[in-house]
């Protein structure tokens, strides 16, 4: 049995005396040996630290991540697990005002109990869009469970 070019690589070599794998990263430039920038604790933290203040900085996700060596969707989901957003992206703001707020229990009560407020009222009260507070009475009202406890 063959075995790809690389050293530490047991694969079935396809071109060049290399396997898939490693070929590919050949074509894209890099060495077949390479490792991971960010494979120590360290290292990651390190690294963490530097596309945090690039993205803040107001650097696309997509040159951020061909120059540290990740997949641009990767590195979008570490963005939002670690709450980094641009400071102003290219149109004036980063997000929408009321993006990735989570509903909290003394929201869910006033979005939920308040009927005889009008929807766009109690939107306006709780600092939400229309369609946030109507999305949010309408999928309560089709849960089997009670998660706030208001029902």
């Amino acid at each position: 049995m063959s075995v790809c070019a690389v050293v530490s690589c047991d694969r079935t070599p396809v071109a060049r005396g290399l396997c898939k794998r490693c070929y590919a990263r050949y074509k894209r430039g890099l060495g077949p040996n390479e490792t991971r920038r960010y494979t120590t604790r360290e290292t990651k933290e390190r690294v963490r630290y530097e596309v945090a203040a690039r993205r803040e900085a107001g650097e696309s996700i997509a040159d951020i991540a061909a120059s540290v060596g990740v997949n641009e969707s990767t590195l979008g989901k570490w963005f939002r697990e670690w709450g980094v957003r641009p400071a102003v992206d290219t149109h004036g703001q980063s997000l929408a005002p009321n993006r990735w707020k989570p509903w909290t229990y003394e929201d869910a009560v006033v979005a939920y109990t308040r009927t005889d407020l009008p929807i766009a009222e109690r939107a306006a009260m709780l600092g939400r869009s229309y369609a946030a507070v109507a999305g949010f009475v309408r999928d309560y009202r089709q849960r089997s469970g009670d998660s706030y406890g208001i029902k």
